[in-house]
């Protein structure tokens, strides 16, 4: 035994060898094929040389956190950001500082919009890992370009082969990388500047400044906010003045320019209540358009935007500036800006074209509208026309007299001068707030301007939404129950469900997209149901396409319901409602309501019966009906008067399974509730078995009592005790007669 151990031990101390030499042998060959290179022509070197670049990924992480004006923190969050960089040599810790810095400027651009940002709590670990990649191939002759073999030794020496008179040197390179990761993390503190609750406004647009200055003449302001815009709702014009480029003097309303010196125009806007304008420093931090232009963006444009009064106030200056003329007489001032207001583009099938373009009021003495035209398109050539002015008719014209679905319709304008004013050469358009090209669509004529390819429309059929449904309401809360929203609407393409609320008073009451959305509409939040208090249901719905009718009816879980508009009755694609559904809650536990009908009722599949329960509860708080605890489609049952009767229709209970269910009755301040059983159809009830075909069951699977008994079946309890005790014996004794036998 010691023996055969002995000899497992040298076996395997010389397969330990035969590894060690079979691994060093491939090492020493190439070591010797580098050193020889046999397959190297006369004329040609060898050399090895080593890449060492450097891979480095920098990654930076940022705890973000928003602070109002008090110092209250209103959000926290984490960004993330990662960068590489690929510096050769050694490692270069500029460049990696530089993507580190580039990084957290990053992530602290957008939060620059909403207040003053610092960097606290800042921290970094440098990790190093270190790889060899491959070994290349490269052959550098004498004269001509180098020969790349990549990692393919073979195919150098095939090279060789073919090239025997090659002269230079080849060079084996071993590429050695080195990974270095920077991971960093800081605290980023954003300090609003307004009231916690305030938005920011990123946007400002203006238009239809007065350029005209003329030392004749006095200076007037017609700034206006883009009405198509937010701008007005949230911030208003509070000063205006030209100030002279080499100084800080300025002219405001009703004075005169000096002739030849150079204006800047300069507007104060101040912020509404609610909010506020962000800076990046002093600079605001947005974008200024004026005229249809952007003139400033983010830091960059012909603008100069500063904010003060801690985001309430902004003051912008637009370049370029305006050279005061030295005119005596209207008749030799220029019309740079053409502004035309009110112009008509939303015609449906079957109107007529209108005129309703308007020059802007400041306008009207240097030039009005000589026409408005509608082409109708084909093709890219118009076969109809409609002018505002007959005269531009020819008999041959075909006209439009109402607009037909699905066609083009190309709309132009053209204006005409007045008492001396000219239209300069790149005089600006702008027709409802959007300026038009002047190089492609603004053609000058004799007296006037011609705007062609304004706009092209397509009038088409616009749906009526004419019923909005909200189902699955939950209408009915006890005293301490928190709010829940469970409304839906039905499955369709024409309108969305935005929210659903509770209201106890226009201060108080909760949104069902809070906190995400709504927040700030009531300052004090519904967090619980109080007893005794009336809360108002209401409901935010908006359209897809279709414009929902001014008298479109609310149905809320089935029943119709009236309800009061807020805000613009005349949107047609918003419908913000409050119901007159209302609620007050009841005691934890308490309540008058019971089933006065039909409770315990019972219901057999395949029936094309209902079921019908009666509440006592007065119709006219009915609000739905549950069943097993969820509320059902209002299209499953009928309701209607009497105090309550609630029916059941048979499509919707063949729907439920076997067995007991409740069925619950809500009003707006109680509920009641009864159980009910849907039974098996008489088909799959107990039937006889094969043993007693004489049996005789009911429809519903129970003895047929009227049958005749043929049998007396009184002892029947007495036969099988017997049987059994038979059955015991006849095994007794076969176990008995096994058990003699084996004894032999």
């Amino acid at each position: 035994m010691k023996t055969m151990k002995k000899c497992n031990r040298k076996l395997l101390s010389i397969l330990l060898v035969l590894c060690m030499v079979l691994t060093i042998v491939p090492i020493t060959a190439l070591a010797a094929e580098w050193e020889n290179l046999d397959f190297l022509p006369q004329g040609v070197t060898h050399s090895t040389e080593y890449k060492n670049p450097y891979h480095t990924q920098v990654n930076v992480t940022a705890n973000v956190i928003v602070k109002g004006s008090d110092g209250t923190v209103v959000e926290t969050t984490q960004v993330s950001k990662s960068s590489e960089d690929f510096v050769k040599g050694n490692l270069n810790d500029e460049a990696v500082l530089t993507a580190l810095a580039n990084l957290q400027t990053e992530i602290e651009t957008p939060y620059k919009a909403k207040g003053t940002v610092t960097s606290e709590n800042g921290g970094g670990q440098l990790t190093v890992d270190h790889f060899e990649s491959a070994t290349f191939y490269i052959f550098t002759p004498t004269s001509g370009d180098p020969v790349d073999f990549s990692t393919d030794l073979d195919a150098a020496k095939q090279y060789f082969n073919d090239h025997t008179d090659a002269v230079g040197t080849f060079t084996r390179i071993l590429d050695v990388h080195e990974y270095l990761k920077w991971d960093y993390t800081y605290d980023l503190i954003v300090q609003k500047p307004g009231a916690v609750d305030e938005e920011v406004i990123t946007t400002v647009d203006i238009g239809n400044i007065w350029k005209n200055l003329d030392s004749s003449q006095p200076v007037v302001f017609t700034t206006e906010l883009n009405p198509n815009t937010d701008c007005p709702n949230q911030m208003e014009i509070t000063d205006q003045a030209w100030v002279e480029n080499d100084s800080s003097a300025s002219i405001s309303s009703n004075a005169y320019p000096e002739a030849g010196k150079e204006y800047v125009y300069e507007i104060t806007l101040t912020a509404k209540e609610g909010y506020y304008f962000p800076t990046y420093g002093t600079v605001f931090y947005g974008e200024v358009i004026v005229d249809g232009v952007e003139k400033y963006s983010y830091g960059h444009g012909d603008a100069v935007p500063n904010v003060y009064d801690n985001g309430k106030t902004l003051k912008v200056k637009v370049y370029p500036a305006v050279i005061a003329t030295n005119g005596t007489s209207q008749g030799d001032t220029t019309i740079d800006n053409a502004y035309i207001e009110n112009v008509k583009f939303d015609y449906r099938p079957g109107d007529a074209p209108q005129a309703t373009a308007q020059v802007s009021d400041t306008s009207l003495d240097q030039y009005e509208i000589a026409y408005e035209c509608w082409e109708e398109m084909e093709n890219g050539e118009p076969v109809a026309f409609w002018y505002s002015n007959e005269s531009k008719y020819t008999p041959s014209m075909k006209k439009i007299t109402q607009f037909e679905e699905g066609k083009n319709y190309m709309y132009s304008i053209e204006l005409r001068e007045k008492d001396g004013y000219i239209f300069a050469d790149n005089c600006s358009v702008t027709i409802n707030w959007n300026p038009i090209s002047a190089t492609a669509n603004v053609v000058k004529t004799v007296d006037g301007l011609f705007a062609m390819n304004v706009k092209t429309i397509r009038p088409q059929v616009t749906k009526e939404i004419s019923v909005i449904e909200i189902n699955n309401v939950t209408l009915t809360f006890k005293d301490g129950d928190k709010p829940v929203f469970t409304g839906t609407v039905p499955e369709n393409d024409q309108y969305a469900f935005r929210c659903e609320w509770w209201s106890l008073d226009e201060n108080t009451g909760i949104v069902s997209t809070e906190p995400e959305w709504g927040g700030d509409i009531y300052t004090n939040k519904i967090t619980a149901f109080e007893t005794g208090k009336t809360y108002h249901y209401g409901v935010y719905v908006t359209a897809y396409t279709a414009d929902i009718s001014p008298d479109a009816k609310l149905k809320i879980n089935g029943r119709e319901v009236e309800y009061t508009r807020i805000g613009d009755e005349n949107d047609t694609q918003s419908f913000w409602v409050e119901t007159d559904l209302s609620m007050t809650p009841t005691a934890a536990g308490a309540s008058d309501y019971k089933i006065i009908e039909g409770a315990n009722g019972a219901w057999t599949q395949n029936g094309d019966g209902t079921l019908t329960f009666r509440a006592n509860g007065d119709f006219s708080k009915f609000t739905g009906v549950k069943v097993d605890g969820t509320l059902i489609d209002a299209k499953n049952y009928t309701a209607v008067s009497g105090s309550t009767v609630i029916t059941l229709k048979a499509d919707y209970l063949k729907t439920l399974s076997v067995g007991t269910h409740k069925l619950t009755v809500v009003y707006t301040d109680g509920e009641c509730s009864a159980n009910f059983e849907v039974k098996k159809a008489a088909s799959e009830q107990a039937k006889p078995s094969e043993g007693d075909k004489s049996d005789t069951t009911t429809p519903t699977g129970g003895k047929d009592t009227t049958s005749p008994q043929t049998g007396d079946n009184s002892n029947l309890a007495l036969w099988f005790a017997l049987m059994l005790a038979s059955i015991l014996g006849v095994g007794a004794t076969l176990l008995y007669g096994r058990k003699r036998k084996f004894n032999r």
